[in-house]
């Protein structure tokens, strides 16, 4: 486990491109009592679950719950690194990058 895995939250596990659903791991260990009050939202997947091999993407064995339903878990475990507060910090990073090309483009000369 990595440094980033200690802290408790949902990651992007799996995409199935067949009905366009996308599967989350949680990234640390649980006690039971935790994991008894997020069970009816995980399922265990296998291989044999996915119609399509083909078309998913990640982990396919393992538990794992839908993205309608990531919400409801993190506020059950008091996540606090939630997805969504996630993608607004990858969102900002990726303006960021691209402020920072567009300026460096603008202040190229072209000498011919």
């Amino acid at each position: 486990m990595n440094k980033n895995e200690s802290i408790l939250r949902l990651r992007l596990s799996t995409v199935d491109c067949n009905t366009s659903t996308k599967y989350y791991q949680l990234t640390a260990e649980i006690p039971e009592i935790e994991k008894s009050k997020i069970k009816p939202y995980f399922e265990y997947y296998t291989p044999e679950k996915f119609d399509d091999l083909n078309n998913v993407a990640g982990k396919t064995k393992g538990w794992m719950c839908k993205s309608e339903d990531v919400e409801k878990v993190e506020k059950i475990l008091g996540i606090i690194e939630t997805r969504k507060k996630q993608e607004n910090t990858l969102e900002s990073v990726q303006r960021k990058t691209n402020e920072q090309h567009f300026t460096v483009n603008n202040n190229l000369k072209i000498n011919i």
